[in-house]
């Protein structure tokens, strides 16, 4: 069972990722400008295709991890000494003498997307989080979007119940799934419902509607 401060440290990650969406939401705007300077004729798919703000996951956890570590300096003395670690691989030899080590599997190397510390104990994560972006190249890539949803869910069910961290956020940006493919959209909504009524693992999820709804004007 999660700690105090590790709650607070869920409710702050929450908190992060609100300012992302507003970030993106005020921002969207401004690349509606760009391609309306850059191309002569703006053409709807395309830009809908097109990246906006966030080109991967990689620049997705960037933003979050920003906004959090903003929101994490604001905090008094309990918080000095929380850091927050990206694409870790959580084997033996990265944690090494660590309270769960003999809990974690030698043969394999799960990453993790972000994970968040006390710097100077070797206790148990007080947050772990995965996050997927979906784009118009995920499906070009022939990938199954409710697949890639369930590997991070396992990872983290894992990481849970092996008592590797206190608590565990599932995140989400759809910027294509929701506007391309309402059926799929439709199946990762339920899918991700479902998630959330266990109870166990935060879902934080949104979708790119803002910048479709500037390419429509």
């Amino acid at each position: 069972m999660a700690n105090d401060v590790a709650i607070e440290i869920e409710q702050m990650l929450e908190g992060a990722w609100n300012k992302f969406l507003d970030y993106y939401n005020e921002n969207a705007p401004k690349y509606r400008d760009l391609w309306e300077r850059n191309v002569k004729e703006l053409k709807k798919r395309k830009a809908q295709e097109s990246h906006w703000i966030c080109w991967n996951e990689y620049d997705l956890m960037f933003y979050v991890g920003r906004f959090f570590h903003d929101i994490l300096k604001e905090k008094g003395e309990e918080f000095k000494n929380i850091e927050i670690h990206f694409e870790k691989n959580v084997t033996p030899t990265n944690f090494e003498d660590y309270e769960f080590e003999d809990r974690l599997d030698k043969k394999k190397r799960p990453k993790v997307d972000m994970i968040v510390v006390r710097e100077y104990k070797n206790d148990r994560f007080l947050l772990s989080a995965e996050a997927k972006y979906f784009h118009s190249a995920s499906e070009r890539y022939g990938e199954d979007p409710i697949e890639k949803i369930k590997a991070d869910i396992k990872k983290l069910e894992t990481i849970l119940k092996s008592k590797i961290a206190q608590s565990v956020v599932f995140m989400l940006f759809d910027d294509y799934y929701w506007w391309a493919d309402k059926t799929k959209a439709g199946e990762i909504e339920a899918f991700l419902d479902k998630i959330e009524k266990d109870e166990k693992i935060k879902v934080l999820r949104s979708t790119s509607k803002r910048k479709v709804e500037e390419i429509s004007k």
